[in-house]
């Protein structure tokens, strides 16, 4: 396995202890080239190997999420799970929330 380059980012899964559904947050690395703070605002150009890396990390949530619903025997209401066309309106909401912190 090559060691990944141009990755300024960590992600770490959480699980909500509300709806107890599992979150993947997004570590920036504040002093990553592509990682920009002013005083009121807060960017992010992530590289390809960001994107391909952070798109792996929500597919791979997705699948473990189908693979639960379809081992789950009980009874009850059913969640749609996002599709693999919504990782990007996914990512927005992550990052839109990351900018609000600062």
């Amino acid at each position: 396995m090559r060691k990944p380059e141009n990755i300024y980012v960590s992600l770490q899964l959480n699980k909500d202890d509300t709806s107890g559904e599992l979150l993947l947050n997004i570590q920036f690395d504040q002093n990553a080239p592509n990682f920009f703070n002013d005083k009121n605002n807060v960017s992010w150009c992530p590289t390809i190997e960001e994107l391909d890396f952070v798109s792996e990390a929500f597919g791979m949530l997705i699948r473990g999420k189908r693979q639960q619903q379809a081992r789950s025997t009980e009874p009850g209401p059913t969640r749609e799970l996002p599709r693999d066309a919504d990782e990007k309106a996914i990512l927005d909401r992550v990052l839109e929330k990351k900018r609000t912190t600062y």
